[in-house]
């Protein structure tokens, strides 16, 4: 009988085969992969991307890289893994997951895909790490709930295990390794809300960063066999006794190697803060149904969760890092332009006057109904006033994206498109797609994952 949830968790990791998954968990994890590079390749070029991309390569100096920066070069892995979480995570584009109120792939993929490189595994292999990352990164989430999430950034602490878990799958670890990788990983998992209430947006792909970092760390330490706390999670002193006010330690091993939690990723149809999606999505209902644009708008009521205002309340945004955490602004946004998507939510939009304008007319409003369904969806109430004196609502609680409203592996390469048709040739995403959606036949990672290439 397992001594800990620790031991249940390594249990499992270690037993993860690839031949074994369903398929519609493989199919899930090349969308999610897909997406993942989609998103980092859409941060190349973009200054905040090079800045830590930078920051990386100052702080590996002059050791040889083993592993590809996307569209960047080469650093050691560890630093290569930092600089592709912090691009994945730039522009707001990533996978996400409701119940844990987090992102994934940006702190599993990088790992993956560096210790892939170093260590010579085949695509089976990185499968039934990304499988595990994005286990136990949402195990852990789920575990930490809603009350974590108010201080922490979950992406950052649940986020490490993730990263944790993929190394030591990648690492091929001992059972005992990988428990002391669990509690290697506890000990260093951190990330919190105060740099968006400080105005400080750019500092959030740091945490992803990190996580990434930190994970590879907790494995690393555990292959020298340098032990490490067994009862991370449940201990008197481990790290739900000083994050998780309520822990669900249930959320941790339920369904383990039954459910996998990969099927329950959502990935985002908008370039901007998750929570803003539900009402996006809303107000584009509203838009298509009755026909209206901000020109008919006198005001719009957006009834609304709490962590909706609190993550996604940016009142007077100053640059496109704190409109993309703005629902008033994204809402104007849409009503003015007829459209939010990857290709036109630019950084010049912030100098918008009508947007900006309409923006001061649209108020968050919190509902207590809607903060009930939180985080098993994303509620919203969405009540436009025109100009002519009607009242036109609605209602949404799932986004476009989310499992119960999914998006195709046609759309995912639509979004790839979208994300990449400036950057990338028509048969490099190709090349991507089939890659991912192929992964656990393919013999290794590729450089057209990482290198622009004419063909």
């Amino acid at each position: 009988m397992p001594s800990s949830i620790s031991d249940s968790l390594a249990g499992y990791i270690c037993s993860v085969r690839a031949a074994d998954l369903p398929e519609e968990v493989k199919r899930k994890a090349g969308l999610c992969a897909i997406d993942y590079l989609a998103a980092a390749w859409n941060a190349h070029g973009v200054e905040l991307s090079t800045a830590y991309t930078d920051y990386a390569a100052s702080m590996a100096g002059k050791t040889i890289g083993a592993a590809h920066v996307i569209g960047d070069g080469q650093l050691p892995p560890i630093w290569a893994a930092f600089a592709n979480a912090a691009k994945g995570h730039v522009t707001e584009t990533d996978d996400g997951h409701r119940q844990s109120i987090m992102h994934i792939g940006v702190v599993v993929m990088p790992v993956v895909l560096a210790l892939a490189q170093e260590r010579g595994l085949n695509g089976a292999e990185m499968l039934e790490a990304m499988i595990c990352g994005y286990d136990l990164a949402i195990r852990a989430g789920e575990c930490f709930g809603p009350e974590h999430y108010a201080t922490f950034h979950t992406t950052g602490t649940a986020g490490t295990f993730g990263a944790a878990a993929a190394a030591a799958k990648c690492c091929k670890l001992t059972h005992e390794q990988t428990v002391w990788t669990l509690g290697h990983a506890g000990t260093q998992a951190a990330g919190v809300w105060q740099f968006l209430q400080d105005g400080a947006v750019r500092a959030k792909p740091f945490h992803p960063a990190k996580a990434v970092q930190n994970g590879m760390q907790a494995a690393l330490l555990a292959e020298a066999d340098i032990a490490g706390a067994t009862r991370i999670f449940e201990g008197d002193k481990g790290i739900c006794a000083f994050a998780a006010p309520k822990p669900r330690f249930e959320a941790l091993t339920d369904g383990l190697g039954e459910h996998f939690k990969i099927s329950e990723v959502n990935f985002k149809a908008y370039p901007t803060c998750g929570q803003t999606h539900s009402m996006l999505d809303a107000t584009a209902a509203i838009m298509e149904r009755e026909s209206i644009t901000a020109a008919d708008v006198k005001s719009v009521e957006a009834n609304v969760y709490q962590r909706a205002i609190d993550i996604a309340g940016i009142a007077e945004p100053v640059n496109l890092e704190q409109a993309k955490f703005s629902n008033q602004f994204c809402l104007a946004f849409l009503l003015t332009r007829g459209a939010l998507t990857f290709a036109n939510f630019t950084e010049d939009v912030v100098e918008d006057a009508a947007v900006r304008e309409l923006s001061h007319r649209v108020s968050l409003k919190f509902d207590a109904e809607m903060d009930a369904g939180f985080p098993a969806s994303r509620p919203c109430r969405i009540v436009v006033r025109c100009k002519d004196g009607r009242v036109l609502s609605q209602e949404n609680r799932f986004r476009k994206g989310d499992p119960e409203n999914p998006m195709s592996a046609e759309d995912m390469q639509e979004k790839l498109e979208q994300l990449t048709g400036s950057l990338l040739s028509p048969s490099q995403r190709q090349n991507i797609v089939s890659w991912a959606l192929d992964l656990e036949h393919r013999a290794a990672v590729e450089p057209f994952l990482f290198t622009i290439c004419d063909s």
